[in-house]
């Protein structure tokens, strides 16, 4: 009796278990369902762009574009960098047929002779080979125009094509190092296509291609819009195309007529830090830039520093005046030719000799001796603090890359023999803009400005910002600087720099022939000098400040002789560019309402035309 009842109480236990998880089964399933229903819900009412997001995903692969980069310009708004749209070859190996009959047709279209051909289907036929399950592969990014042509008449199976874009460099080779170049994937590599990459690199885009419910392509790409984003800003640059002509041509005729290894022009608006041109031989055509070694892309305008020479000489003398441990007309005993000092013997250059002379000879005849005596008044502290506040041993900031600070070691790095070293331009060296910038501080008044290239940002023709120059700090008083200024001029006109002077023009500057140091002897070569000359015009209103460094011209190498005829050059010719009377020049205002006004009544032209001021 017991036993029975202890069996219908177990039975009635497991009904009610069975029961309880039934309802327990069930009401997770109805939860499940409930969330699955209102996540249907939320998509299918609140979230069309994902569900069009993911629908687009469905029925297209993709592979990523590019858009076009922005234009570079000069000042007057003419294009040195612009991008062309191109075609882009590819092959879908899946509908290619025969992969071999199609590597080799494909070859014979993109290159000439049975051996290049042969090598190029091979190549082709690898890579289809490789990737005979892929839907997509390249053969051609950015092919020629006559490449597509061709490839596209010959109408082989699987071949497709996109478009893509190209940069493409106008000018050529004109002001290459300043420009840079870009790669095949549209990134910045050089210059100042690397420097600005984020601010003109074109908006990512994406090519789409079909696919059918398997995932298999079933149709050529087509350029979609997606991400949709802004145009890229485009450049104005401060160069002037017309100034960098002439300095290009100036300095490479100098190159080849003496035969040297290279050479730099910079020419630079002292008041505004504006680069109008940077020259430098040998240069480079971005458009083939693989042609070249990487060595050659390198600006050494702005990355490699040299040992100034003589030009520095104005710099040592202008701390002493304005330290007032010199006067102007103070007289300097140049010993004859020989200086001993710090247990070395110190030479005038090609064993000049000069005795007792003014400050203004010392810069003029450009006396060694007579530097280092200059030098020896400031003393190594002050000589060091003042060579920095020229911006000598720091980077200008000029908006290009790998700018070097060049080398001003610290006092206490110096040997017995760096001041006087230092006083004409050894044991120091600096990058030509720095030699540029440092004199500017003499062209314009005493302040020193930061070299830029980058003028305006634009985006699809509107100015986005326009850059404000920014004036420097004062390193010398207006006296010191008028001082030094008409020492200068005493070199064009009675001095080492008379090769220098133009027509109509009083110039300012100074000239150097520094000994090249050689690294591996480590001594200075008797044979290889860097020939330069720096100066500015008009010298009492300077509008231009202009470098010309010659390295190792073979034959004559003084600067004077070398560079000044390049200055002289460039100087008259950006003159007539810029349309800068010359003193003594007629100018002619014309009065064109009287003109007109004339022409209509019939009277003489003469009578209403131009009066010469």
């Amino acid at each position: 009796m017991r036993k029975s009842n202890n069996s219908g109480i177990k039975t009635g236990s497991a009904r009610v278990l069975s029961r309880a998880r039934i309802k327990t089964v069930g009401f997770v399933f109805l939860v499940l369902f409930a969330l699955v229903a209102v996540r249907l819900a939320k998509l299918m009412v609140f979230s069309d762009e994902k569900v069009a997001e993911y629908a687009q995903r469905q029925k297209y692969s993709s592979h990523e574009l590019h858009h076009p980069r922005g234009v570079i310009y000069d000042r007057n708004m003419k294009e040195l960098a612009i991008s062309l749209r191109m075609k882009s070859i590819y092959i879908n190996p899946k509908r290619a047929g025969n992969l071999s009959k199609t590597a080799w047709a494909m070859a014979s279209e993109l290159t000439t002779g049975p051996k290049r051909t042969k090598r190029l289907a091979r190549k082709i036929n690898a890579s289809l080979s490789k990737n005979k399950n892929k839907y997509f592969v390249w053969i051609q990014r950015k092919a020629e125009p006559e490449v597509y042509a061709s490839v596209k008449k010959a109408n082989i199976d699987g071949v497709g094509f996109v478009d893509e874009y190209k940069r493409f460099y106008p000018k050529k080779d004109i002001a290459a190092k300043v420009i840079g170049f870009s790669g095949m994937d549209n990134l910045g590599l050089s210059g100042l296509e690397y420097y600005y990459d984020s601010q003109i690199h074109g908006v990512m885009a994406k090519s789409m291609v079909r696919k059918d419910a398997l995932g298999r392509p079933v149709g050529s790409p087509e350029k979609m819009n997606l991400p949709v984003g802004n145009a890229p800003y485009d450049l104005v640059l401060t160069l002037d195309e017309r100034i960098q002509f002439i300095a290009e041509r100036a300095l490479e005729s100098k190159v080849l007529e003496t035969g040297a290894k290279g050479g730099v022009v910079i020419v630079m608006d002292p008041k505004t830090g504006d680069i109008l041109a940077i020259a430098e031989q040998p240069r480079f055509n971005p458009n083939n830039f693989s042609e070249y070694n990487t060595e050659q892309f390198k600006s050494h305008a702005i990355s490699i520093p040299v040992e100034p020479g003589s030009t520095f000489k104005v710099f040592v003398t202008a701390a002493a005046l304005e330290a007032k441990v010199l006067l102007a007309g103070e007289l300097v005993d140049c010993e004859n030719g020989r200086y001993t000092t710090g247990g070395k013997t110190f030479k005038e250059a090609h064993d000049r000799r000069f005795g007792m002379m003014p400050v203004s000879s010392v810069i003029a005849k450009s006396s060694n001796i007579g530097a280092i005596k200059i030098g020896e008044k400031l003393g190594p502290d002050r000589l060091y603090q003042y060579l920095r506040n020229f911006g000598f041993g720091l980077r200008t900031g000029v908006d290009l890359p790998a700018e070097s600070p060049g080398t001003l070691r610290e006092v206490s790095q110096w040997s017995q023999v760096s001041l006087p070293s230092i006083s004409f331009g050894q044991e120091v060296a600096a990058t030509p803009i720095q030699m540029a910038a440092g004199f500017s501080v003499f062209a314009n008044g005493g302040y020193l400005v930061k070299p830029r290239v980058l003028k305006a940002l634009t985006q699809e023709g509107e100015v986005v910002e326009d850059f404000t120059p920014v004036k420097g700090r004062r390193v010398l008083s207006q006296s010191t600087v008028k001082t030094m200024v008409g020492m200068m001029t005493d070199v064009v006109e009675q001095g080492t720099g008379k090769q220098a002077g133009a027509s109509g023009f009083a110039v300012a500057g100074k000239t150097g022939t520094a000994q090249v140091f050689n690294n591996k002897s480590g001594a200075y070569s008797q044979e290889q000098y860097l020939s330069s000359f720096i100066g500015f015009f008009p010298a009492q209103d300077p509008a231009l400040v202009v470098l010309v460094m010659i390295n190792s011209p073979a034959g004559v190498a003084w600067g004077g002789a070398v560079a000044g005829p390049v200055f002289s050059e460039i100087v008259t010719r950006t003159a007539r560019v810029l349309r800068m009377p010359g003193e003594g020049t007629d100018i002619y205002e014309a009065d064109w309402a009287a003109m007109t006004t004339a022409l209509n009544s019939g009277e003489s032209g003469s009578r209403a035309g131009g009066e010469a001021i």
